[in-house]
C-alpha cells in the first residue's frame, strides 16, 4: 500500500492542495489504483516555501505545484507500487 499525504494547512490550501486532492484521485481512478493508494490529509510540513506539501511513503516532494503535480505523482506512485 502506498500513503499519499497531502499538506491541508492553510497556506497549501493557498496554493491549491484542495485541487491536488481532486487531480489524485483522478489519477488513482484513471490507473485503478484504488486497493493500492491511500490518500491522507495532513497538516503542515513546514515547506511552504518549497512548493506544496506531499509526501509519497513518507518521502517529503519538493518543488511541486499545480503546473506538475499530476506527473510527480505518477513517477513517485509508480516507483512506490514498483
Amino acid at each position: 500500500m502506498v500513503t499519499v499525504e497531502v499538506c491541508i494547512g492553510s497556506a497549501c490550501y493557498v496554493k491549491g492542495s484542495n485541487e491536488v486532492v481532486t487531480i489524485l484521485q483522478e489519477l488513482i481512478k484513471e490507473k485503478g489504483w484504488e486497493d493500492q493508494v491511500n490518500v491522507k490529509g495532513a497538516f503542515c510540513m513546514q515547506v511552504c516555501t518549497q512548493g506544496l506539501g506531499l509526501r509519497v511513503n513518507g518521502k517529503q516532494l519538493l518543488g511541486v505545484g499545480l503546473h506538475n503535480v499530476k506527473e510527480v505523482l505518477l513517477q513517485e506512485i509508480t516507483a512506490a507500487l514498483a
